[in-house]
């Protein structure tokens, strides 16, 4: 222990008494101090109290200093020292700032795709539910009955009687009259075949046609008999027993025709026969008329926009080979090239083919 500061008073001379008493009480103050120090105040004064004599001791600064420190700890609240200023031993937390925070844009972007996707899912379901419930009045009404009810579509057009395809019109059509060179007559479609694979293996132009039993092979086609003359010419070293003649597929009043196939059929006719005047010429002239290749040209441009899905299957076999003829003629005028001009004459008797069975199917 380190030597402290002392001052001493002598009551009656007797000092040497006090000196006792103050190596005992620094002895006692030595010996407890794992007490708490505030007690060596305490002791010091029962000391004094025995004694007569009166003397006391300053207590050492550095002591009560240091009981002072560690007896009064001052007590200061956590609010207190959040707010207070300057350092401070515990750490400021500041307050959340107010506004949109990351987590709650989350929450509001959540919760709108989940309305989106709920709106969407109940809609849906309405919708089934309604179409469900319509689908089952409209069979069961009388078509004399009006409705503002739509039925269900379905894939196939016999379902659907409304639609433009399957929906009979009557339809006038005159005699389609063409001239031709005809190559043969036969009894079964095989033998016709069998000459059609001949003539078009030596480069020409050929197909079958059934008429009144018969199938009959023809080799080149124009708008009148005279017009195939040309043809003719061609085919006599090759085929002589070849010769022109003048065909005509029925016409009439046919009310079974579909809607879409009776407004296609009235933009195709006049050009098929166009086409078919033009190629036939060539074959004696060795060109086309510019002026009629210009007024072709702007027909060709209806055919393109004509729809096909809903035509009937020989009209839309009719429809294509017009367009190829169209293809391979200008090529023809552009080039000269009399294969082409032979392919423009096989697309136009394909055509001619698929027509007459149109209309032996309206029959």
């Amino acid at each position: 222990m380190d030597k402290h500061n002392r001052i001493s008073i002598k009551i009656n001379g007797k000092e040497s008494t006090i000196q006792k008493e103050e190596k005992e009480t620094t002895d006692f103050v030595e010996s407890e101090k794992p007490l708490i120090i505030v007690e060596n105040d305490e002791v010091a004064a029962a000391q004094e109290e025995e004694d007569d004599d009166f003397s006391w001791v300053l207590p050492d600064e550095n002591l009560k200093n240091h009981s002072s420190k560690e007896t009064e700890i001052p007590v200061i609240p956590i609010e207190d020292l959040r707010h207070a200023k300057g350092p401070s031993k515990m750490e400021y937390i500041p307050k959340k700032k107010k506004g949109f925070q990351l987590f709650s844009l989350k929450q509001f972007s959540i919760s709108i795709v989940l309305a989106i996707v709920l709106g969407i899912g109940f809609g849906i379901m309405i919708l089934k539910i309604v179409e469900d419930v319509n689908a089952g009045p409209v069979e069961n009404e009388s078509p004399s009955q009006p409705t503002n009810e739509t039925p269900p579509t379905s894939g196939k057009q016999e379902d659907t009687p409304d639609t433009p395809a399957s929906k009979p019109v009557s339809i006038d059509l005159e005699t389609l009259s063409m001239g031709v060179i005809q190559g043969g007559k036969f009894s079964t479609a095989d033998s016709a075949k069998t000459t059609v694979n001949e003539i078009k293996d030596k480069g020409f132009a050929a197909t079958a046609v059934e008429m009144e039993g018969a199938y009959y092979v023809i080799a080149g086609i124009g708008a009148e008999q005279s017009s195939v003359s040309g043809m003719k010419t061609v085919y006599k070293e090759a085929f002589p027993e070849f010769f022109p003649k003048t065909y005509e597929v029925p016409g009439g009043s046919y009310a079974n025709a579909g809607k879409v196939d009776s407004e296609a059929i009235k933009v195709d006719l006049p050009v098929f026969k166009e086409l078919a005047a033009l190629s036939s010429q060539a074959f004696g002239t060795g060109a086309i008329d510019n002026g009629q290749w210009e007024n072709l040209s702007k027909q060709i441009a209806a055919v393109k926009e004509i729809k096909t899905d809903n035509l009937n299957e020989q009209l839309q076999k009719f429809h294509s080979d017009i367009q190829s003829a169209f293809t391979q003629l200008q090529e023809y005028k552009n080039g000269g090239d009399q294969k082409s001009l032979w392919q423009t004459q096989q697309s136009l008797l394909n055509a001619y083919q698929a027509y007459a069975v149109w209309i032996s199917e309206l029959s």
